[in-house]
């Protein structure tokens, strides 16, 4: 199984200039855990998570700061060919909960750990079902 078939949503971005705020209520709002902050250019500057927020919230930071002060930053990117495997391996050594997927250099989504740990225990079902 590769990577680029875990991604499952779209792709939610936000201007690199959002509010710690803003970028959590637009997490909440798509049901997502992480979103991409975008420069004026349309080039992706950060990435932020749950746990950028927790992080942020738990530190006492002032939520109207630029969520581009919490997020990670460069994105860690995969090809949507890798295996999940591999992703998962290049996540370990990052230590990050989020990789951005392409399709050559076009973002097509992020996945999460947990999405690649519930698809890996899906197939690991599946094997020993026979």
């Amino acid at each position: 199984m590769n990577v680029g078939q875990l991604v499952s949503k779209k792709i939610v971005t936000l201007s690199a200039s959002s509010s710690v705020r803003e970028a959590a209520k637009t997490m909440r709002e798509n049901d997502v855990s992480s979103v991409l902050l975008v420069g004026e250019k349309g080039e992706i500057r950060a990435i932020v998570t749950e746990r950028d927020v927790t992080r942020a919230v738990a530190e006492g930071l002032d939520y109207s700061i630029p969520a581009v002060k919490i997020g990670m930053s460069p994105v860690i990117s995969v090809d949507r060919n890798l295996s999940v495997l591999e992703a998962l391996e290049i996540m370990g050594e990052k230590r990050i909960r989020h990789v951005l997927v392409k399709d050559g250099d076009k973002p097509i989504g992020v996945v999460s750990l947990r999405e690649m740990a519930n698809a890996l225990s899906l197939l690991a079902f599946a094997e020993t079902s026979y």
